[in-house]
């Protein structure tokens, strides 16, 4: 197209902000330090992240020095924890530690928890001591619990208020803090007792007391140990923008809000896929290559072993494959279809129970049906691969025991895709964590074993 041809006018938004792929070309080009500042300002903090992500360390310095220090906190908290910190510890103190101070202490605790403890120890003795002891505290609790996902920014007020001094006192909140979905009424002590939505403030009487009109009976409170998994299932069961967390005196220590559940569900979701297959659960495409080796090579000598077992069954067999090849030919179709009948049960069975749809007297009944289901497949398929090989091959005795294998074959995998991750579940290990690996190798040596056994058994 010429230029006088040219497209429509680009969007506003395509004009001020930066596309990831004009980032990237930027980058390609050495030409950072050449980056419009304001247009990069005007750029979504998510983009900027991404793109950093692919950069080296000072490459990503050279970025952010071209943002305020609101900016680079916004792009630090949407970037993987272990990269923000590696670009916080490379920055002069006391920029590291205003961009601290300017991070939501969910996001701070999580960046701070990465760096190593000399860095730590550096930049929290530069904080103001509320955030120092706030950073402390969190990362103190497992990251992946209720306490290590929550933010400290909590309204609160006390029972005696009337909703003018309630409305008054949150109004001098409201700068400092991201969310006040909810007001928490506390006792003197710091415990919780009841909520108050802005819609009742706002539809109240002013000199209505907030005792008279909070919500006493209190659902989704989250214990602060909590699993991040179970808090999302909460947040789901209740739909609630934010629910909060306490310890086990009830004592209000932070709420989980909406945007970290949604983090959180990211984050489970790409986590469980890549664990299945082998692969780290927080590995990113851009790690540094020796990483990535380190993390899925244990799995692969893993799944190495399970192969020299399946070998190992084909080998007791090697004298009947030799006088009857067409075994050969067959045993793929085997293994193939009993791996995929398995991993469509072990696919609904760990979402099943990452959704909390499992309960542990369900276990048996979800094995027998799940192996009924692929056995019903097997006989469906087993019929059809069995009529293919009788009119390819004229071997009408090899179709019936290959019919017979794929029922059996099916019938097993169906029942392991569904016992190997109720069974980590049960020895409380992550039900992802190389499952189809684990099925894999069991049904390719329990499919061969069956088939060259009954081909042994009734063809020789």
């Amino acid at each position: 197209m010429s230029h006088a041809e040219s497209p429509l006018p680009e969007s506003p938004t395509a004009v001020d902000e930066f596309s990831l792929g004009e980032l990237i070309l930027f980058a390609e080009s050495h030409e950072l330090k050449t980056l419009d500042a304001g247009r990069l300002a005007r750029t979504s903090p998510h983009t900027v992240a991404r793109f950093l992500e692919r950069l080296a360390v000072d490459d990503r310095r050279v970025v952010l020095r071209l943002l305020n220090i609101e900016e680079v906190a916004d792009v630090l908290s949407e970037m993987e924890s272990d990269d923000a910190a590696e670009v916080l510890g490379r920055m002069r103190e006391n920029r590291a530690v205003q961009v601290l101070e300017a991070l939501d202490p969910d996001d701070s605790a999580d960046i701070f928890g990465e760096l190593k403890k000399a860095e730590q120890k550096r930049l929290l003795g530069g904080v103001d001591p509320q955030t120092a002891d706030t950073v402390r505290t969190l990362i103190s609790y497992p990251k992946d619990s209720a306490g290590g996902v929550m933010t400290t920014d909590v309204a609160t007020v006390s029972r005696q208020m009337t909703v003018r001094q309630a409305v008054d006192h949150i109004q001098t909140l409201n700068n400092r803090f991201e969310h006040i979905h909810y007001v928490y009424v506390v006792d003197d002590e710091g415990k919780l007792i009841g909520t108050v939505s802005m819609r009742d403030l706002v539809i109240s009487k002013t000199d209505d007391s907030i005792g008279d009109i909070m919500k006493s009976e209190l659902r989704g409170v989250l214990d602060v140990m909590m699993d991040q998994e179970d808090v999302a299932l909460e947040m789901a069961k209740h739909n609630f923008h934010a629910l909060p967390v306490v310890d086990s005196g009830n004592l209000l220590l932070g709420m989980v809000t909406d945007d970290d559940i949604i983090d959180i569900i990211n984050q489970e979701a790409t986590e469980d896929f890549q664990k299945a297959l082998g692969a780290g659960g927080d590995e990113a495409i851009h790690d540094p290559i020796l990483n990535s080796v380190c993390r899925r090579s244990p799995w692969l000598l893993v799944n190495l072993l399970s192969a020299f077992f399946a070998g190992g069954v084909i080998s007791i067999f090697e004298e009947q494959i030799s006088h009857l090849t067409i075994l050969a030919v067959c045993m793929p179709i085997v293994a193939s279809l009993g791996g995929n009948a398995g991993g469509q049960t072990l696919a609904i069975v760990i979402r099943t129970l990452a959704l909390g749809g499992l309960e542990r007297k369900d276990s048996k009944s979800v094995l027998i049906r799940e192996a009924f289901k692929a056995g019903l497949n097997g006989i469906l398929v087993g019929m059809i691969s069995a009529v293919a090989v009788g009119f390819l091959a004229g071997r009408w005795d090899v179709s019936i025991v290959l019919f017979v294998a794929m029922i059996l074959s099916m019938t097993y995998a169906g029942l392991a895709g569904a016992l190997i991750p109720i069974t980590l579940r049960k020895m409380n290990l992550d039900p992802a964590q190389s499952s189809q690996m684990f099925l894999t190798a069991s049904t390719d040596i329990v499919g061969f074993a069956i088939f060259l056994g009954l081909g042994s058994l009734f063809l020789l």
